[in-house]
Formats: structure tokens, C-alpha cells, sequence
């Protein structure tokens, strides 16, 4: 055989065996399996969902609703503030999962995924126009902890994906809400501070609360009037009132809520700006209507969470 022929046939032969090669890896069973799995859970970008709807088991329905570049929790004719980078991390999330594991092919297997309708946990994306970018049911673990369970509204099939989704589903509205009655004021923020109290704080029949004092800032600690007051005392009661946050917020509102303010904080700010913190009637089970003077957002505040914000000049005192 002459020399070019034997180049020719090996070189066919190397081209068929290489064909071969690349033939096995594109249909082993681990590729046909990742392609089959390969898949997305919502039709579109992050960006445009504008709409989720939540329903737990045997709870109410949450909506969340985009509002420009923030979110609300829709609660009737209200929109109240909702953590929008939790938002943004539970749509990132979903958006990220691009593999489902096929588990079962027949709704007759639901169940013991926790995937019937009694069991599961939906949440429906939509985007502004209200077109659908995904609707899941979300059901159980997998038995490594790792996995959840999950089907896609009207297929029968149930499937396996990350477990990271499950942090987002079936918890109440509250993990949404941003109950943060003062916003993002930082301690830092306020130079002086007025406390007016008189307040039944441990409920009916126990000691009013009677408060009625002023701290100003004096270099790197505290004064009230002419008498120093202890640093970190001050710095803690200043944190309490900064970080302090409601447990809900107060939709339908007592007529009387307000009609008398049985505590009240005012913090003047840096910049010239004063926020006064108002707290009313009691809103039964050791909680209290508190607002901010001149917004709307009303909040149920604990006696828990109240206690840090009012302390008495005797507990501001220097240690001796």
C-alpha cells in the first residue's frame, strides 16, 4: 500500500474512532440524564417579576406587589413596606435553579412528597402585564436534607431541586414586613433625646411606668441636665429605640387608639430633623399602638420590646 493511502485510511479510521468517542459522551446515560433535567423554573428575567403570591398550608395568601424599585405586602386597600432584598434573594433563587430531577411521573405519588394540595406550599410569579413566569408547589425534603420537593401547576410531574427555595416558602407574613418603626436611623444619628411616660407597660394592675427626662450628647458620653449619665447605659437604651420594631402592622385602627399618647420619645437628629416616637392605647396581649407623629404607618408594638426603649433615670445612672 502506498504511503499516502496508509495516511488516508489511518486518518479515517482516527476520524471514526474519534466520532465514536465524541458519539459515547454525548449519549452516555450521566448526559442524556443532565439533559433531561436541564430545565428553568421561571420564563424570564429576575427583573420582571412584579407579582408573587404565597400560600401556605392552612394560612392566609401573601401578595407582594412591586412598587417602582421597592416592594409592598398587599393587605386590602394598604401597601405596607416589605425587606425588598429578601424579595430580591428569594426571585434570585428561583431564577437560579436550572436543573429539575425528575422524582415521579404520576400525581398518585404527590403525597408522599407532600406535594398534594393539602400538604404544599405555592408560590405563584407574575410579571406587570399579570402573565404567569411561574407557578410551584413546593412539598418536603429529600432524604439528604438537601433537596426539596417540587411540581409546577398543571404537570404531573414532581421533581428535586436545591433546598435553598424551602427558606422562602410557607412562613408568615411577618418574615416579609419591614417593621422597623424608625426607618434606618442609625445611633449615631441622634444628639439628644426626650422621654415622657406614663405607661401600665406590665399590663393592668401593675406599677405605671411614670417617666419625664432629657440626655444630651456631651463629647463622647451623655448628660442629663447638669449630671453625667452612664455611656453605656445611654448607648444602650439609644440602641433599643433606634432598632426598635413593631410585630405587625395595624391595618383597621381603633377609633381611640390615639385619643391619649401614654409615651412618647422625640429624638433630634444631626441634620436639624427631630422623629418623635408616639405610643398609644393598648392593643391587648402586651402590645401597644406606636407610630412615628406624622406618618401613617401604625405598628403593634411588644411591652417587650418597650422596655428597652424606656428606662428610668435611676438605670441611666453611673455605676459606682
Amino acid at each position: 500500500m502506498r504511503y499516502e493511502k496508509k495516511v488516508i485510511v489511518l486518518s479515517s479510521v482516527l476520524a471514526a474512532l474519534l466520532l465514536i468517542w465524541a458519539a459515547g459522551l454525548l449519549f452516555s446515560p450521566e448526559r442524556m440524564a443532565a439533559r433531561s433535567e436541564s430545565a428553568r423554573l421561571l420564563a424570564g428575567k429576575a427583573a420582571d417579576v412584579a407579582v408573587i403570591s404565597l400560600k401556605g398550608t392552612g394560612g392566609a395568601a401573601i401578595e407582594l406587589a412591586k412598587s417602582g424599585s421597592a416592594w409592598t405586602l398587599v393587605d386590602g386597600a394598604a401597601r405596607l413596606p416589605v425587606q425588598a432584598q429578601r424579595v430580591a434573594a428569594f426571585i434570585d433563587q428561583l431564577a437560579s435553579i436550572s436543573r429539575l430531577r425528575v422524582v415521579a411521573r404520576s400525581k398518585d405519588s404527590w403525597p408522599g412528597f407532600q406535594l398534594d394540595e393539602a400538604q404544599a406550599k405555592r408560590a405563584t410569579f407574575k410579571d406587570a402585564s399579570g402573565k404567569v413566569l411561574a407557578d410551584i408547589y413546593a412539598g418536603g425534603y429529600g432524604p439528604t436534607g438537601s433537596e426539596l420537593y417540587l411540581r409546577r401547576e398543571g404537570n404531573d410531574l414532581s421533581y428535586s431541586v436545591d433546598s435553598g427555595l424551602a427558606s422562602y416558602l410557607g412562613y408568615g407574613r411577618n418574615t416579609w414586613l419591614d417593621l422597623r418603626i424608625l426607618g434606618s436611623l442609625k445611633e449615631s444619628d441622634v444628639q439628644s433625646l426626650g422621654i415622657k411616660a406614663s405607661l401600665s407597660i406590665d399590663g393592668k394592675g401593675k406599677p405605671a411606668l411614670s417617666l419625664d427626662y432629657s440626655l444630651r450628647r456631651d463629647g463622647s458620653g451623655w448628660k442629663a441636665g447638669a449630671a453625667q449619665i452612664d455611656p453605656e447605659a445611654a448607648s444602650s437604651l439609644l440602641r433599643s429605640i433606634v432598632a426598635l420594631q413593631g410585630e405587625d402592622y395595624i391595618v383597621a385602627l381603633p377609633a381611640d387608639a390615639f385619643a391619649k399618647v401614654d409615651a412618647r420619645i422625640s429624638l433630634e437628629l444631626g441634620t436639624g430633623k427631630s422623629a418623635v416616637l408616639e405610643i398609644g392605647s393598648s392593643a391587648g396581649e402586651n402590645r401597644f399602638y406606636g407610630r412615628v407623629a406624622g406618618e401613617s404607618l401604625v405598628f403593634a408594638v411588644s411591652s417587650y420590646s418597650l422596655r428597652g426603649a424606656l428606662k428610668s433615670l435611676a438605670e441611666l445612672a453611673p455605676k459606682k
